[in-house]
């Protein structure tokens, strides 16, 4: 596939002014699993007045001797608010205040995730023993456990849900979904190109459930793998909480069937990714989908049912409502999901986690064994872990 969008990807995330974002060591010796402070300075090298963004916390990467730790700095005092004006050649710094992990000990390199900065480099001493009376009544906890970077690299890539079919003859649905970075923040050919961040293998397999009809058989299951380029932030409009990001690569999606049942097609696509508003609050997402079917040889006509684009608009918050509106339409017919979630502990249901979930699909190709033919509207209910 050639890339022809990423001049345009790059025009658009270079054409606005930015302030440059700094961060500065902290004037203490760091020790671990005590309180320390670290700057973050934000500068204005250009020759025009530009709007900053001030991030409330600072969400960091650290690694020492080839283990990984996350921890989060705030900011102190809060800003208010979170975006500011630098007038010419002029620079604001900003506090924040937090607390190293006690597993950390030696050379640790620090990085911010989610902003566009330096590095820094910092020795950090061991966390102190314990006094001996402590340490006799209670004895020190085992250190947590550090995962290795594979596992670090690994994070949720579409929702993942069980949902149960409210009538007879629907199936019950669930879906698993992963993705994997290739080269994390900390990888060495990955600093000095800094787009291999951006590099994902992903995987979502989605399937019908007959729980109803006798031996409970799957009906159909769609395995999806994913080899694609997604930045979450390639432009924003400073201080108007409009931001762009873009996801593009190459899919696979087959149901692993034989003979007259095989289903399978690749395509290569693109899918900006537009925010509107603030993603702590009540925002818009908008994320029209564009295809290029590359081999559909099991089905020859699924682009005249599953047609070319692809859109998605979300809308909710993060601790509160989100309905999320899928669609497509060929030339042969149309295909939609409406999925409605809240989260389980505001619904008085304890520590549970998740999401309740109520789903409703209508039309074309909900499973790739049938993309030809339309199916009977369904509902269901269920629990999502990832939404």
């Amino acid at each position: 596939m050639r890339l022809f969008w990423l001049p345009l990807v790059l025009a658009l995330g270079t054409g606005a002014a930015r302030g440059e974002y700094i961060l500065l060591a902290p004037a203490e010796t760091p020790v671990a699993g005590q309180p320390i402070t670290l700057y973050l300075m934000i500068t204005n090298e250009t020759q025009q007045t530009i709007d900053v963004a001030i991030p409330l916390q600072l969400d960091l990467r650290l690694t020492a001797e080839g283990r990984a730790f996350n921890a989060s700095f705030a900011a102190d005092p809060p800003p208010s608010p979170a975006t500011a004006q630098l007038a010419p050649q002029t620079f604001r710094k900003i506090r924040y205040s937090g607390a190293l992990p006690a597993e950390l000990e030696g050379t640790v390199t620090v990085r911010a995730r989610g902003l566009e900065s330096n590095s820094l480099v910092l020795a950090v001493q061991g966390a102190p023993a314990p006094p001996p009376a402590v340490a006799q009544q209670q004895p020190a906890k085992a250190p947590g456990p550090s995962y290795p970077p594979f596992f670090s690299a690994l994070s949720p890539y579409d929702p993942m849900y069980f949902a149960l079919g409210l009538s007879s003859d629907a199936a019950t649905k669930f879906q698993l979904s992963l993705k994997l970075q290739f080269f994390t923040e900390d990888a060495p050919l990955a600093q000095h190109a800094q787009f291999l961040h951006d590099l994902y293998f992903g995987y979502t397999q989605t399937s019908l459930w007959n729980l109803g009809e006798q031996s409970s058989p799957f009906y159909d299951t769609d395995y999806q793998p994913r080899l694609f380029y997604f930045s979450p932030d390639i432009w924003d409009a400073s201080g108007r909480n409009v931001r762009l990001g873009v996801e593009s690569g190459l899919g696979h999606d087959s149901n692993g069937k034989s003979g007259t049942d095989s289903r399978s097609v690749s395509v290569a696509y693109v899918k900006p990714i537009l925010t509107l508003g603030e993603p702590s609050s009540w925002h818009w997402t908008i994320a029209p989908k564009l295809i290029a079917y590359l081999n559909k040889s099991d089905n020859p006509d699924i682009d005249d049912y599953r047609g070319y684009v692809e859109l998605q608009v979300t809308y909710g918050k993060v601790d509160s409502w989100q309905i999320q509106v899928w669609g497509r339409k060929g030339p042969a017919g149309f295909g939609t999901e409406v999925d409605i979630t809240y989260p389980v502990p505001g619904l008085t249901l304890g520590n549970l986690n998740g999401y309740f979930l109520v789903q409703y699909v209508d039309g074309y190709g909900e499973s790739l064994l049938d993309y030809n033919q339309r199916t009977k509207s369904q509902l269901r209910l269920g629990l999502a872990v990832i939404r």
